[in-house]
């Protein structure tokens, strides 16, 4: 445990992804605005792919609120996030109603005022960029107001309010996903359309060529369906109706699938790909890597999630030695929360996995009975295609990880532990978050929960 660092550099190490809006909004929207707009299929695909890129598509737009806000300090961390999710006037660090998100501010259209200013010669290299400007304008609709302050699910440890970035408390706080679904906010939703309009049609012409868009108003009737579309079904229907049939870049959304499963797989990511899980991040006990690799392994391939609990839990004739401050989930609650997140259509269970009580016995037979069915979970070729790769930023180079860890503060039991961070690619909106307590001398899980993450 002496070889996990608590310095610096060894507390700023998460670098997972931000979102708001999810990719019905990024991509396709996007991409179906820009046709509209004049733009060419290539030069719209462009331009969506730049605007969903910024949420866990490239490595140099992923961060993590435990990392910066939470377990680190990190103020230029967070000042980027909020930059490209929630753009406000104020400034890191400051208390959170210092720093009020609001729809299509000055804040919010800066790098779209920005990008137009290039010169019209450089135009057709700058639509990447031009989507990830676009990114930060449609966030402030779906982030509007006064930021939550979330803590550390399953510990006692508070995230500083002068740096975190959470979902609004009023557009259902930083442990929901409502800020991102279009259905629940369908004027807003008009509103941050037609900004994006007026914005893709302020972008100077490609090589000279004139675009020839059209009306907003003939456009904006259009929006109901794909406003009001509460599953991937709907959302695939209203595309298909409107010509893009290619909707993979659903994959991954908040929403429940509907009435067929969506199988389709987004490959719009620059990622690079996870070469193992067996973890060799710097500066930490090699005995706690091989254990927390053993755990994120198994956790990807498992069906018996009794068994994985059974080995990894903390046993019930030691819970009690953790205290209040360090308490641990018993076997039942942990195999539920295991078999939560391993269900490929994470709208389905969004609820229950980001349940911030114990289960009920009627969610965990829920939850039993969805991943009974095999062709529910979420499987991989390997192991190592569960997990976005991290890395760890600092004076190192950091090796691939398939999870991160970081020590936590001792509790006032003296009961070590450390937290390890995870993306799923099936449930890319989210961060993964995973305490692990050392207890009689040996590591075990003691808690899975989650933050939202944009």
């Amino acid at each position: 445990m002496r070889r996990l660092c608590l310095s610096v550099v060894a507390l700023a190490f998460f670098v997972p992804g931000s979102h708001a809006y999810e990719s019905d909004v990024h991509f396709g929207l996007t991409k179906w605005l820009a046709l509209q707009a004049g733009y060419t299929p290539q030069q719209a695909d462009a331009i969506a792919t730049g605007d969903q890129r910024v949420d866990s598509g490239e490595i140099q737009f992923m961060e993590v609120m435990t990392a910066y806000a939470c377990l680190g300090n990190d103020s230029e961390r967070a000042t980027r996030v909020g930059l490209h999710h929630f753009p406000s006037a104020g400034r890191i660090p400051a208390a959170p109603s210092e720093r009020t998100v609001a729809p299509g501010s000055e804040a919010a259209r800066k790098g779209v005022l920005e990008i137009s200013k290039f010169s019209p010669q450089q135009s057709g290299f700058l639509l990447l960029k031009l989507g990830a400007a676009v990114h930060a304008l449609q966030d402030s609709w779906a982030h509007q107001g006064i930021t939550d302050v979330p803590p550390i699910v399953g510990s006692d440890v508070a995230c500083d309010a002068g740096l975190v970035w959470a979902h609004p408390l009023a557009r259902g706080g930083w442990n929901s996903h409502k800020a991102d679904l279009t259905q629940a906010w369908p004027s807003d939703v008009v509103a941050m359309a037609g900004a994006t309009y007026e914005a893709l049609l302020g972008f100077p012409a490609i090589d000279d060529a004139k675009r020839t868009p059209k009306e907003w108003n003939t456009i904006k009737g259009e929006l109901d369906g794909f406003v009001r579309a509460a599953t991937k079904l709907e959302k695939q229907q209203w595309f298909g109706a409107h010509g893009l049939d290619d909707v993979s870049f659903l994959d991954g959304i908040s929403l429940p699938d509907g009435k067929q499963a969506f199988t389709l797989r987004w490959s719009g990511r620059k990622l690079p790909p996870l070469p193992t899980l067996k973890s060799t991040q710097h500066h930490v006990d090699p005995g706690l890597l091989a254990f927390m690799s053993d755990f994120f392994m198994q956790w990807a391939t498992t069906r018996d999630f009794d068994g994985v609990a059974a080995r990894f839990a903390v046993p019930n004739a030691a819970r009690g030695k953790l205290g209040t401050a360090a308490s641990a989930m018993d076997r039942a609650e942990l195999s539920a929360r295991l078999r939560a997140w391993r269900i490929r259509d994470h709208g389905r269970v969004a609820d229950i996995a980001h349940a911030l009580t114990p289960l009920s016995a009627r969610q965990r037979a829920t939850v039993a009975a969805i991943a009974n069915d095999e062709a529910s979970l979420a499987r991989y070729g390997s192991p190592e295609e569960a997990y976005f790769p991290l890395v760890v930023p600092g004076s190192d180079a950091s090796p691939l990880l398939g999870f991160r860890i970081a020590p936590m503060p001792p509790s006032t039991s003296g009961v070590e532990s450390v937290l390890a961070v995870a993306k799923l690619r099936h449930a890319p909106y989210d961060t993964v978050e995973v305490i692990a307590r050392r207890v009689d001398g040996a590591w075990r899980i003691a808690s899975i929960g989650a933050v939202v993450e944009h």
